[in-house]
């Protein structure tokens, strides 16, 4: 069976909003702005505006305004949110911000006729149901979670039709929350939606982090500690070893490959694989291409076959084999930010190890590792 997964899979929708550039001296890192609703004008309190993939966001207040600082250096989705109106998407990018932005909301539909069946029953359905939530975890929450330290607390929403539907057609969309003890966030999903065919399974959505208090030191301790073995290995931390050259260096072992780990037929030729030489200047023999892109600050990645990628680094002795991953280039390229974060998410397939990561070991786009 062919088993793949979009990693930190974000749906990169283009929104009719068209900011407005700046003028002058320096860029603007604060987004300011106010929530209101789309026919009568008046403003929405206690909505959430936050920068998806990120821990970065605000609550509108009383009469709607809302703020928030310390904005990142890469283009990124905005998702605002509130209960009793329809979710909107908006486009973030930091060299054409506003002075203030207007975000209208329409009122959500209401769904009268939808049940909710729990899978405490011991009824068939809802045997039924606790088999194929746990096939939906296990998608989700990718290999090796704990769900002692990970809950997703409004699983009732999911339609068993979704649950149920063998088709690679995309689920309804379903605004989840996710408690992670494990990292020390909290994930707010928003329209979160999925597909879990028999030989294929994907999901995507608009993932916004909150940081949770932690009960002692101890507890804090234990969260830095999981972030950075999380963030170590992952598909972040090997693009970022790859812009500052420092593959082998962090404890990447890396080659190119012919072998394609999603065809059939690929398992039938004789694999070649080379070291990876990177081209950073567009004119030497690199076999893996970088451009950096002063003007919008990004780089451009490419490279003609598959990269098949080891992590040697601390906490693979723990392992009982060494994590092997495929990374693919969906298309001609791959937008990449210094950080090692993807522009869009959806522009790279991962396989094996790093396939089988999910919201467990999710970070936000804007941790930073501590440099030791």
């Amino acid at each position: 069976m062919v088993r793949f997964r979009f990693l930190f899979s974000l749906m990169l929708i283009i929104s009719s909003l068209t900011l407005v550039s700046q003028e002058g001296f320096g860029q603007i890192r604060v987004l300011k702005g106010r929530v209101v609703e789309k026919e009568s004008g008046n403003p929405i309190s206690y909505c959430t505006v936050a920068l998806v993939g990120t821990s970065l966001g605000s609550i509108s207040d009383q009469d709607g305004y809302f703020e928030i600082k310390d904005l990142p250096n890469e283009s990124l989705n905005i998702v605002v949110s509130h209960v009793a109106y329809e979710n909107r998407i908006l486009v973030y990018d930091p060299k054409r911000l506003p002075e203030s932005l207007i975000i209208k909301l329409d009122p959500a539909v209401v769904e009268l006729d939808q049940v909710e069946i729990s899978t405490k029953g011991k009824g068939r359905v809802a045997r039924k149901r606790r088999r194929e939530i746990g096939d939906f975890y296990n998608m989700v929450l990718g290999t090796g979670y704990d769900d002692k330290d990970i809950e997703l607390t409004n699983a009732e929403i999911i339609d068993l039709k979704d649950l149920t539907s063998k088709s690679t057609i995309y689920s309804a969309n379903y605004d989840l929350n996710f408690v992670n003890q494990h990292l020390g966030y909290q994930i707010d999903y928003y329209n979160f939606a999925f597909y879990m065919a028999d030989r294929a399974k994907s999901f995507f959505g608009y993932p916004v982090f909150t940081e949770m208090k932690p009960e002692n030191e101890e507890q804090q301790e234990q969260w830095e500690t999981n972030r950075e073995k999380a963030y170590n290995g992952s598909l972040t931390h090997f693009l970022r070893s790859l812009i500052e050259n420092k593959v082998a260096e962090e404890n990447f072992l890396a080659s190119l490959t012919n072998y394609n780990p999603s065809s059939f037929d690929s398992k039938k030729m004789s694999r070649k694989t080379e070291v990876i030489r990177i081209d950073s200047t567009g004119y030497s023999e690199g076999n893996v291409h970088l451009t950096y892109h002063k003007e919008k600050e990004f780089y451009e990645l490419s490279f003609d076959g598959v990269i098949e990628v080891f992590y040697v680094g601390p906490g693979t002795e723990e392992l009982e084999t060494t994590p092997l991953s495929y990374i693919k280039v969906i298309g001609t390229r791959a937008i990449v930010y210094p950080n090692g974060v993807l522009k869009d998410p959806l522009s790279i397939m991962t396989y094996g190890y790093l396939g089988n990561k999910g919201v467990y070991e999710m970070l936000p786009s804007n941790y930073i590792p501590t440099k030791k």
